[in-house]
């Protein structure tokens, strides 16, 4: 493909954003309870940040009823559980009615937002993990060989929530 074409065709589309008439057409944002008609720069902008915050609690939150383990003897765990798990619905459910917009770049905001919101997700796991390891490799306080380190991260990975649940499940 020929280089000076795509960047004649970036230049067609940025013409065409400078210049859109946004006093007469305008995008619906349904929120459940509450629409808007998003007209303006910052209105778009407000909105796709929204979007973005809520993708990513969305992510934590899935990632915080994983880390609250049930445990024998202890049922009262299930109500943090549930309350979490209504929150976590009530935001997929948000989400699911902007992208019901049909309006591409508010569904790629939200497809960003829960990436990031993933994203933290893994790093946070990581981090889970190597404090763990790291608890290990001191308690043992010994040179730990790279097979013995192989193990533990092995048995540390086992230990780490599942990664099914809630994380796992999809946002729409």
């Amino acid at each position: 493909m020929d280089p000076s074409l795509l960047l004649d065709s970036f230049q067609e589309a940025h013409r065409h954003l400078l210049t859109r008439d946004t006093t007469t057409r305008s995008i619906y944002l349904g929120l459940v309870f509450k629409a808007y008609n998003l007209r303006t720069t910052s209105q778009f902008a407000l909105a796709y940040f929204f979007l973005i915050v809520l993708g990513i609690a969305e992510r934590l939150f899935s990632f915080a009823i994983d880390n609250i383990r049930d445990k024998p003897g202890q049922p009262w765990r299930i109500f943090p559980r549930a309350c979490i798990y209504y929150v976590v619905t009530m935001i997929r459910y948000v989400l699911m009615i902007a992208i019901m917009n049909v309006y591409i770049p508010m569904f790629l905001v939200i497809c960003l937002g829960l990436t990031l919101g993933q994203i933290i997700v893994e790093t946070i796991r990581y981090f889970l993990m190597m404090r763990q390891l790291r608890i290990i490799k001191n308690s043992r306080n010994d040179s730990v060989s790279s097979e013995s380190l192989k193990n533990s991260l092995l048995d540390i990975s086992s230990k780490m929530p599942p990664r099914s649940n809630h994380i796992g499940e999809p946002c729409c």
